[in-house]
Parts: C-alpha cells; sequence; structure tokens
C-alpha cells in the first residue's frame, strides 16, 4: 500500500508525509521563544527570487516568497500594534513531489485570506526589510487560528499566554473548519494543555452540549489510530490513564465527560462526525467506527449521501470495509456522481472509487471505466486520480479500469508508461505474470484482457 500511495502521489505533484523520527514538529514552547508573535490575516503572495541552490540542504526547487501581512494582534504588543507588514518565507515550485523521512523538509504553506499565527526573527529595521520566520521549515511552524478574539480580559504576560489564549479563543468560538485547525496542532504537541485550556472553556461554554461536542469530535477526529473509543475515554474509571505521545486526547477526554456517558452523547456526536465531512472526512470515518451499526449513524449517513455532503462516500466506504453496509446502496449511487466530478475532494473521490471497486455491480464497474476513459482522452489531471483510486487495492475486480490504462502509452513520470504501470497492477490483482521486459509483458497482458472479453 505504501508502495502504491509513493507512486500515487508521485504522479499528483502532491507531498507525502511519511511519519518517521526526522520531520520537525514544531512545539508551542519553542513558537513561545521566537522574538515576536504575530496574528494576521494574508494578503497577498508573491514570487520574489529563487534560492541559489547551492545555499540550500536540498536540491529541489525553492524560491523566496513574500506574503503581505494584515496585522491583527501581536506579542510583545508594542513593535507591531496596526497596520501591515511583510513576511519572506520559502516554498518548492513545482510542489514538492515526493518528501521521505522529512527530507526535503517540509515548507510553509501561505496563501491570501489565510488567518494565522507567525513567529518572527528580530527586524532592525521594520519599515524598511521584510520579516523573517524564525525558521524556514517544519510542521507546525505556523498555526492556523481565528480572526476575532472573543476574550476581552487583560493582556496576556507571556508569550506561551499569548498562544494559549489563541487556542483557547479558537477552540470555543471557531467555526468547525477552525477548531480543526488547532485540534490538528494540538495532537502534534508533546505536552498536555488540559490544565491550562479547561478552565477558559468551561467559563465559556459552560453546559452548551453542542459546543462540547463540537470541541471533543474535532480533536477525536485529528488525532491518529488507533484511538481509545468514546466509551473508554467516557469511563471515570480510565480518566487519568495516558497516552504516550497523545496529549491531546486528554482534552478531548475532558470535553466530552462535560457532555457525560449517555444515549444523547452517542447520538449528538454521531451527528457532528457526519455534518462535518467535509472538514475531515478521514478523521470523522475512523471515529464512526465505533458507531458502525448505530441507528443514527445509517440515518445520517444516509441523508449526507442523498444530499451529496462531500466527504461522504469516504465515511459510507470506510464502513463497508469494515462490515457495516447499510447505507451501500445510497453510497453506490453518489459514488458514480462523484467519480464523474474532476473538482471532487479527494478523500471524497478515494471513497467513491473504491466504493465501486469494491462493492459495485458490473454494470458499475462498466461505468467506472467509462469514466477513467473519458478523463484519459481529455487529459486531465483528473485522470491520474481516478484510475488509481480505483486500482490500489489488488483486487481482480480493478481489471476493467486496468484494461482502459493498459492502452495509454503515454509516460506518466520519468521514463515509466501509464500502461507499465497498469500491467504491474493487473500482475498483482489477478496473481499473473506477463514476462519482464516492457513491450513483451505489454503485449501479452493486452492479450489476455482481449481473452476475457475486455
Amino acid at each position: 500500500m505504501r508502495r502504491r500511495m509513493q507512486l500515487l502521489l508521485v504522479v499528483l505533484g502532491a507531498s507525502i508525509r511519511l511519519e518517521a523520527g526526522f520531520i520537525k514538529l514544531w512545539q508551542l514552547k519553542e513558537t513561545a521563544a521566537a522574538p515576536v508573535l504575530v496574528v494576521g490575516r494574508v494578503v497577498s503572495v508573491v514570487k520574489t527570487e529563487r534560492v541559489p541552490e547551492d545555499t540550500l540542504g536540498w536540491k529541489n526547487e525553492t524560491w523566496r516568497m513574500t506574503a503581505e501581512i494584515a496585522v491583527l494582534r501581536s506579542y510583545p504588543p508594542k513593535p507591531i500594534e496596526t497596520g501591515r507588514l511583510q513576511v519572506n518565507f520559502l516554498k518548492y515550485i513545482p510542489r514538492l513531489t515526493q518528501s521521505v523521512n522529512g527530507f526535503p523538509p517540509p515548507l510553509p504553506d501561505l496563501k491570501p485570506g489565510q488567518v494565522v499565527i507567525l513567529p518572527l526573527r528580530k527586524n532592525k529595521n521594520p519599515g524598511v526589510d521584510p520579516w523573517q520566520l524564525m525558521a524556514d521549515s517544519g510542521v507546525n511552524l505556523i498555526i492556523p487560528t481565528r480572526p476575532e478574539l472573543d476574550d476581552s480580559g487583560p493582556g496576556p504576560g507571556t508569550a506561551s499566554a499569548f498562544l494559549m489564549r489563541e487556542i483557547a479563543n479558537s477552540v470555543i468560538h471557531g467555526t468547525p473548519k477552525e477548531v480543526f485547525g488547532m485540534a490538528s496542532y494540538l495532537s502534534h504537541q508533546d505536552e498536555d494543555f488540559t490544565p491550562e485550556l479547561m478552565p477558559p472553556l468551561e467559563t465559556a461554554i459552560g453546559k452548551n452540549r453542542e459546543r462540547w461536542a463540537e470541541v471533543a469530535t474535532n480533536l477525536l477526529a485529528a488525532q491518529g489510530i488507533p484511538r481509545p473509543p468514546v466509551a473508554e475515554l467516557l469511563d471515570l474509571k480510565e480518566k487519568t490513564k495516558d497516552w504516550p505521545g497523545r496529549y491531546s486526547l486528554r482534552l478531548a477526554q475532558a470535553a466530552l465527560l462535560e457532555m457525560g456517558a449517555s444515549p444523547e452523547t452517542d447520538v449528538l456526536l454521531i451527528n457532528t462526525w457526519v455534518a462535518e465531512a467535509p472538514i475531515h472526512a478521514w478523521g470523522s470515518a475512523t471515529c464512526l467506527l465505533e458507531f458502525g451499526d448505530h441507528p443514527t449513524t445509517t440515518s445520517d449517513l444516509r441523508d449526507a449521501l442523498r444530499n451529496d455532503l462531500a466527504g461522504s462516500s469516504y465515511i459510507a466506504w470506510t464502513l463497508a470495509r469494515n462490515g457495516h453496509k447499510a447505507t451501500l446502496a445510497d453510497a453506490l449511487a453518489r459514488a458514480l456522481k462523484v467519480a464523474d466530478r474532476p473538482e471532487s475532494d479527494y478523500s471524497d473521490l478515494q471513497g467513491a472509487a473504491a466504493l465501486l471497486r469494491d462493492f459495485g455491480s458490473d454494470r458499475e464497474l462498466t461505468e467506472l471505466a467509462g469514466l477513467v476513459r473519458k478523463y484519459q482522452v481529455r487529459g486531465d489531471k483528473f485522470y491520474d486520480v481516478l484510475w488509481q483510486y480505483a486500482t490500489e487495492d489488488g483486487n481482480p475486480r480493478e481489471v476493467r479500469v486496468l484494461a482502459v490504462v493498459m492502452r495509454d502509452r503515454r509516460i506518466a513520470f520519468k521514463e515509466i508508461r501509464y500502461c507499465d504501470i497498469a500491467v504491474g497492477e493487473l500482475e498483482r490483482a489477478t496473481g499473473l505474470h506477463f514476462g519482464s521486459n516492457p513491450d513483451d509483458r505489454l503485449s501479452q497482458a493486452l492479450a489476455w484482457i482481449k481473452s476475457q472479453g475486455l
């Protein structure tokens, strides 16, 4: 599977992040050490100059970018009270195709409209020189936050308190997307911030069960797997249990305990995970496995599929492949729509293509192959995504789609043709072997395909 995903991401031009010990994950205590912290909205981003290759530790084409930032607040407040500033940062152009063990390192990606926390170095001439980030690379070097600050209390006395106020503000008042952004940040932290965050959360949220559900579901959706089930987190006997490296689970547990264990709590959690599928389809799907056969999961997901909610196909596929198939008919009906939609979210498309591959009828598999052919002829990048999501499981049902791709002799990347990749996948799916010479392999594979009536 990892080999297939590496191949997919190379063809897509997307980045790949392998979980390894060489990726720099910025911690709050390190960010708090920056001379200046700025919360700002990205107004514009321009490309300024290419960075000489001999000055970098990698060979990927890298450019210096300049972002114009509208300052919303800062710490300490004196250096930057209002107005705008320019911040330089590095970016891979074209996009990074592959990162292994954190090399080349992840770079920040500032885009117009974002509201972020920027840790900045000292600037002796702030009116003349652009500001620089405290470092060039790493995960969570910049932190997503929300524009409005609803805390009218006294200003924070330390950089750590400034950051903690931003986290609490996003969690308490943020949109689902803003809450998930902060939950994702917390999931990478090696400290438990529950003692600092729960007092302001308890004061602001009070008995608002819907808001506690918002907090808990997003914190859990941002976690990796395996994760403890909700039932375990709600068990008071487990309150002090440690989850090494998963410190934000304690905050999730505290939020759940504010709701209490009850059938109503389960329903509210399910409602929220399904409704927020467009934001975190993978996280919603893996969390909902605990409630796979719950009547609310079935009814909510069926409605989401019929209402064409983004991310619902991924949830339906995750549940179905784990034996929860109550929504399969609605999921397959929507899957063909998603597979014919170049603007589809990648998670949604992965779920849709996999649903058709794993559970579709012969007619639906034929329609899927027809869609692959349609976008192959157009030469769309969507073609690369669609056919690989439909064939990445070593499943004999992939043959119809592979038959289309094996007739594509264009170069996918370097010297490798699409047809060469497809032959390898056909061998994996069928257990057959078609030789070693690329052209001979292709001829034998095409002959076998023809013998199958495809």
